[in-house]
């Protein structure tokens, strides 16, 4: 009795106010009609309207059922079928808060994620997408390391809106000083401390380590100009000098002022400067020694026989210190080379370039089928040295001959007419070599026609098996200085 009752006045109220029709229907406090686009026109100027108040959602519920949830104080409405529901929050809580222009999360302690429904790895803002435009900033980004309000710094800013829009891109320290500036065009710099490519353990400014350990340049400077020449240019106390690391040619050099590689090597600023136009060339350097050992057939002290007026080649059979391996040695045999003939040992040039030539030797007075010292020498007999080439074609020359030293004085004047203290000639040149040519040191005597021989210094034991070349009195030596 009492529901018909209600009815009865909701009907009543109607048919009162005169706002009900067959097409929509106006429920107001006041006189109001209803809009004719709406099946149902609910007006006031007062009051509000109170939609089902649920603890949880209500079972089989139609597409688009709307609700108020007393359990999390939102609204819901469902998005699915009855048989298939999907509810959809339109508001939780108080979530935003607008204060003026400025619009924020109410609770401070939300992160907020866009594009997946992860929580952000507990960042405050974390945006996931699997496009080529995840997000976009239009003009500066700013980053500060806490509130900038409560005194934090500065630690990075991009700022696309510089001079000539050139996109800076800068890094600052603890306090706010710009250390790092990138930018799209004009300068760029670092001065923040050292940098490190390969590695995290920069010793120098810019230091380059290859952790992989490859076989290749770690640092190549190329210039896109094929008719220029790549180059470093180094400044020192108000002095600089460029360096020229490779171009086609395998060039190199190193001159006072920046410039192109001069193809003169009388050009007063060049330093250094690679083959084929070089001075010194540091990535070739050789040395090579060699140094004659006792000849078996001759007493103690004494080497290779050098026959009576004839150009002779000098045994060598010893290498104290040979980098490249360049010397070519022949072991003493026996008997002993008696001279004459291709050399039993020489240097090879492995490749083309310059070499100093140093020798030496010393002559003793030593007759050999009397087994005693001679003191009465052909007069005006000499000793001699040289270096001798042997080229590409095989064509031997004498490339230089040493100093020429008189064995004899002038006919004795009564006593021994020997000069056994002015038997040791030396040599010394810088040969130009080129792959696969030969040096050869030989030596000359008119002094005794039976042949003198060589000496060759201390030993090393008694038994005469390991000589001690620093001390040899008969040795070669051979530097590659480009």
């Amino acid at each position: 009795m009492k529901k018909l009752t209600i009815v009865s006045v909701v009907i009543a109220f109607f048919l009162m106010t005169g706002i009900a029709n067959a097409q929509n229907i106006a429920i107001s406090d006041v006189s109001h009609t209803a809009d004719a686009s709406a099946v149902l026109d609910v007006y006031s100027t007062s009051l509000g309207m109170l939609v089902p108040r649920l603890s949880s959602a209500p079972s089989a519920p139609a597409n688009g059922l709307f609700y108020y949830s007393t359990s999390s104080n939102s609204f819901f409405y469902n998005a699915g079928t009855s048989g298939s529901p999907s509810w959809t929050e339109l508001s939780y809580g108080n979530l935003w808060t607008r204060s003026g222009t400025d619009t924020y999360l109410t609770n401070v302690g939300d992160n907020v994620s866009i594009g997946t429904t992860t929580t952000g790895l507990g960042l405050k803002f974390y945006v996931s997408g699997a496009g080529p435009q995840v997000s976009r900033f239009d003009g500066k980004v700013e980053f500060f390391d806490i509130d900038a309000a409560a005194g934090g710094h500065p630690c990075a800013e991009i700022d696309n809106v510089g001079v000539s829009n050139d996109g800076v891109f800068n890094l600052f320290d603890g306090i706010g000083g710009n250390t790092i500036k990138l930018r799209s065009s004009g300068n760029t710099y670092f001065s923040g401390g050292n940098v490190c490519i390969g590695a995290t353990f920069p010793l120098h400014l810019l230091h380059l380590i290859d952790p992989t350990g490859v076989a290749a340049p770690q640092l190549q400077v190329d210039n896109a100009n094929t008719t220029g020449n790549a180059s470093i240019g180094f400044g020192y106390s108000g002095t600089s000098f460029s360096q020229g690391i490779y171009g086609a040619t395998g060039d190199y050099e190193m001159c006072t002022t920046p410039g192109l590689i001069a193809s003169a090597q009388s050009d007063g600023s060049t330093i250094l400067r690679s083959f084929p136009n070089g001075i010194v060339d540091l990535n070739n350097q050789s040395r090579a020694r060699a140094y004659q050992s006792q000849n078996p057939n001759l007493p103690f002290g004494m080497g290779q026989l050098i026959p009576y007026s004839i150009w002779t080649p000098v045994d060598f059979e010893v290498t104290n210190y040979d980098e490249q391996g360049e010397f070519t040695l022949h072991p003493m045999g026996t008997p002993y080379s008696p001279g004459g003939g291709p050399a039993a040992a020489f240097f090879t040039a492995t490749e083309e370039g310059y070499y100093q030539v140093n020798a030496r030797t010393n002559f003793l007075l030593w007759d050999i089928e009397m087994q005693e010292e001679v003191h009465s020498p052909v007069y005006p007999g000499f000793v001699s040295i040289g270096i001798v080439v042997t080229d590409i074609t095989g064509t031997t020359y004498m490339y230089a001959q040493g100093n020429k030293l008189q064995g004899a004085d002038n006919n004795g004047l009564g006593q021994w007419n020997d000069l056994h203290n002015n038997l040791a000639p030396n040599v010394g040149d810088v040969v130009y070599l080129k792959k696969g040519e030969t040096i050869e040191i030989w030596v000359w005597q008119s002094l005794w026609t039976p042949g003198l021989p060589l000496e060759v210094g201390p030993r090393g034991d008694a038994g005469f098996a390991n000589p001690v070349p620093m001390q040899s009195q008969t040795y070669v030596s051979v530097h590659k200085s480009s």
